[in-house]
This record gives C-alpha cells, structure tokens and sequence, in this order.
C-alpha cells in the first residue's frame, strides 16, 4: 500500500532491504538510496516492529526529507517510550479487516501540523475545505473518508484494545522465547529501543535443511492442515509484477540518471529476497488464545524438524 501510494502521485518508490533480524527497513542503507529527487521517506513498521527511528529522522534532518510512518501494523507500538506516528511528520493507519484495531476498513492519519492537517482533509474529502459551501474544490482530491458506521465499529474497540493488547504482548513474547530454543528457527527480533510491540503478524524465519529440506510452502501447508492459522510472509515489492512495470506509467522516470535504473533484480536486495524464501507468519489473533494453544503448535513446529 505505501509504495502504491507513490506510484498513485506519479512519483517512484526507491526499496530499502531489510535488517534480517529485525525484518523492517534497514536504516544504516537508507542515505546511500538518497539523491537529490528524494522527497520522503516512508519506514514501515511490519508486524509492530518499529524501525529504528531515532536514526531515521536525523538522516530526514540532514537531508531536508519528510517522513511518514506507515503504521498500519503498528498501533500500540512504541519506540524508546515514543508511540510510532509520532516520529514522523506525519503517520498512517490502517482499521482493515484483520488489523488488531479494525472497522472493517478505513484507517487514520496523525500529523504534527495544523496546516497539514487541513490539507489532508481536502484531499481526503474531495478538495473541500472544512465550514465552506459542500461544492467548492480548492485542490485535486477525492473519497478516501471513512464513513460514520465504520468509525462507528471502531470506536467501542478503543475500551477493549489496553487489555487486548497486553494479552497479545505476554503471549507473543512467550511464543518467540519458546520458538528460539528450536534448532534453526528464529522469530522477528524486536527492534533494540522497541518498549512495546504491537504483533500485527508474528512472522518467523527457518532453516529448510534443519527440517528436512521441506519448502517454505510445504511448511505452511503443514502447519494450516493441522488446524494451526499460517500464511505466507509479504513478497518482497521489489519482486512484484506491477512495480516491476512502474516504467511505463505515464510521468514516471527511470531513466534519471541520479536513479541508476530500474534496480529491480534480487541482487540489489539479497537479505529480503533469502528471507522471503524461508519465512511464515501467523496471525495477530492467534495470540489472544491460551497459553496451552500455543504449546501444542510450539510442538507441532518441532515434529516438522
């Protein structure tokens, strides 16, 4: 959704790989990808797991660059007692069906500029300004509101997310301390600084040689026939078909020379691209059940090996 963002402004979105512990943008490579058309910087917080934000918003310092948290995984997140969207200059959210936070869809944006604010609500509301006549447009904009029904959905969630959330946190991290003492597995490393993590998804990495040889699909094949809820991990973007064919939309251009052309191979990315191939994640809402459910798919994950 965020590099879809870009595209949709007619802009080109430049990926960062990742940290292979942690699994979100690996910042220490973000100002090598920097060049003078770089207008933001869009770190993503995958499962919950902040990025290293501190780092972060001294590069966009330095460089004169915005930043937007995409934070659609991340509510309830903190990162050195800070919540993520507050970071940036601005933070977005996401209320999708399977969001620990959800109304179905729709999703929120926070910022830290009264300005701002007011111009993303015109565009939002389809280049209206708040108090002014319903037919009057003052910039391009269209229907990305919300609707009262959804926020109301939303809103009663709000009471029950503290406790909802606390419950996730005791059990993810008992499911990851348990799941590192597994011989060629490891889970998503918090992020050094991250005081609260919001697992979105619970993505984990293994070794296929430890287990046999089986293939990332035949592990979660596995896992899903014995009644445990598991799916593939996110595609690297890199590797996706639309973003590989983002040359031929209209106003975008590859050939800049400060771009270096369309660095799209697996190459340009070797930690995402080997990561992808051996990793799966489970649900969010699998760490709402008793602590017993998750001892028999600890259990589960070992006879694989």
């Amino acid at each position: 959704a965020s590099a879809s963002a870009i595209v949709a402004t007619n802009a080109v979105p430049i990926f960062c790989d990742i940290n292979p512990e942690t699994l979100v943008m690996d910042v220490d490579q973000v100002e090598d990808l920097i060049t003078n058309r770089t207008k933001a910087i869009i770190p993503v917080h995958l499962g919950g797991n902040p990025v290293e934000m501190d780092k972060l918003v001294e590069i966009a310092e330095k460089y004169g660059l915005f930043i937007v948290e995409d934070c659609a995984h991340a509510q309830g997140s903190r990162f050195k007692g800070k919540r993520m969207g507050n970071w940036g200059d601005a933070g977005t959210f996401s209320f999708q069906a399977s969001k620990v936070l959800t109304s179905g869809e729709g999703g929120a944006i926070v910022c830290n500029d009264d300005d701002l604010a007011d111009t993303i609500y015109s565009i939002i509301d389809c280049g209206r300004k708040k108090n002014h006549y319903s037919y009057a447009h003052f910039v391009y904009g269209t229907n990305y509101r919300m609707s009262e029904f959804l926020a109301a959905l939303l809103r009663p969630q709000l009471e029950k997310f503290p406790e909802q959330h606390s419950l996730r946190n005791d059990n993810a991290f008992y499911f990851s301390e348990k799941l590192n003492k597994i011989e060629g597995l490891y889970t998503m490393n918090p992020t050094p600084g991250t005081t609260e993590l919001g697992w979105y998804v619970f993505p984990i990495v293994y070794e296929p040689e430890k287990f046999g040889g089986i293939s990332k699909n035949e592990f979660y094949k596995r896992l899903n026939l014995n009644g445990i809820p598991t799916d593939d991990c996110y595609p690297p973007l890199h590797s996706l078909q639309c973003f590989k064919d983002i040359n031929l939309r209209i106003g975008i251009d590859y050939s800049n020379a400060n771009w270096g052309g369309n660095k799209s191979d697996n190459e340009n990315f070797p930690v995402v691209s080997d990561i992808y191939n051996r990793s799966v994640e489970f649900p969010q809402y699998m760490f709402l059940s008793p602590k017993q459910k998750l001892d028999k798919v600890i259990e589960f994950i070992k006879s694989l090996k």
